[in-house]
């Protein structure tokens, strides 16, 4: 049980950087878009890329804690 906790921890705390970098990412963005226009469309499709890689990264931090939930029911 022990391990288990540690690995969903570890999961979430990866889920977290991961959500945190994105932020910064977006926060400069969006002031470099205040200052040149054709920064617009750079940061939106890069806005649009960050958000399809945060969606994929998800799913598979919870494909993997999935599977490890699998994993300890059969032995509780």
């Amino acid at each position: 049980m022990k391990n288990f906790l540690h690995i969903i921890d570890r999961h979430f705390n990866g889920l977290i950087i991961n959500l945190l970098v994105a932020g910064v990412l977006l926060l400069i963005f969006s002031v470099l878009v205040v200052w040149v226009d054709f920064v617009l469309e750079l940061v939106v499709g890069m806005a649009l890329l960050m958000v399809a890689w945060i969606l994929f990264y998800a799913a598979y931090k919870l494909y993997y804690l999935k599977k490890h939930l699998k994993d300890l029911l059969p032995r509780i």
